[in-house]
């Protein structure tokens, strides 16, 4: 069993040419460190290009996640951009199958903010849950931003057979661990 996990975006102090990004310590080096030690699992965290919501280009990162071990025995967990990264990925990629899929706090851009066109032609895959072989699991804050909560309904009313999960005063789950999300993992 393998782990991908796709991240947000990041600040406009981020630089992808250069290659400076800040040091985000959070709870995806966490797991990493928990899965990697307790599970012998291998956790992959791809860095992707122009990672600021003005800039981000679909093609971009989906080169880079062509590159990662995506096979039956993968989790994706995508956090914010990359949660509705993931959603898009799988769709225009029917034939993958993998283990499980977690969006934790994903932007799908349903109010159509992103003028660049990440999440153009983006139709929520109903069979997405079909491209897994334990589900698909959606975590949400009560706290969270608005346009993180309109996502969350575009993706509850767009995926039949999805698992939610709701969180109390986690916002956009920042915290620098998150020992829930060990037990969706279907390790």
């Amino acid at each position: 069993m393998n782990i991908v996990f796709c991240h947000g975006v990041m600040g406009p102090e981020d630089n992808w040419e250069t290659r400076e990004f800040r040091e985000i310590k959070g709870w995806k080096d966490w797991l990493q460190f928990q899965v990697e030690k307790d599970h012998d699992v291998l956790m992959q965290i791809p860095h992707f290009p122009h990672a600021h919501a003005l800039l981000m280009k679909y093609d971009e990162w989906e080169k880079i996640m062509d590159k990662q071990d995506i096979n039956p025995y993968t989790t994706l967990i995508g956090h914010s951009a990359g949660g509705g990264f993931i959603l898009k990925y799988m769709a225009k990629h029917p034939h993958l199958h993998v283990k499980q899929i977690i969006l934790v706090a994903p932007w799908a851009d349903a109010e159509d903010f992103q003028p660049f066109g990440f999440y153009q032609d983006f139709n929520l895959n109903n069979d997405i849950v079909k491209q897994t072989d334990v589900g698909c699991d959606l975590l949400i804050s009560d706290d969270d931003m608005p346009h993180i909560l309109t996502s969350f309904d575009k993706i509850m009313n767009n995926i039949p057979g999805i698992r939610v999960h709701k969180f109390s005063g986690h916002g956009h789950f920042l915290d620098s661990e998150f020992p829930e999300l060990l037990q969706i993992i279907k390790l």
